[in-house]
């Protein structure tokens, strides 16, 4: 699929190892689709957040260990998707 969006294998691992070496071993078997389950989750456990009853959660800051989201964005997709990146004020000076 990633080929058939014209990505080349060196770009496919390094955006989306991480998934590749997943597929390796099988596609999950709800293909994709979350139903919200790991939320209803936290109510039997009386679990404070859902971070403790989900698989891969992120961490407090919004970063991802396994995917080790946010990454860095190309910027074909940048000026694709029409969006500037202006930095901070105290990146500036």
């Amino acid at each position: 699929m990633l080929e058939v969006l014209g990505f080349t294998k060196e770009q496919a691992w390094e955006q989306f190892g991480f998934l590749l070496i997943a597929f390796q071993y099988e596609v999950p078997p709800h293909a994709g689709l979350a139903y919200g389950l790991d939320r209803f989750g936290t109510l039997p456990v009386h679990a404070d957040n859902i971070r403790e009853v989900i698989a891969f959660p992120k961490v407090k800051d919004a970063s991802g260990l396994m995917t080790e989201a946010p990454g860095t964005v190309d910027e074909k997709h940048l000026k694709e998707l029409q969006i500037a990146v202006i930095p901070a004020e105290d990146e500036a000076e």
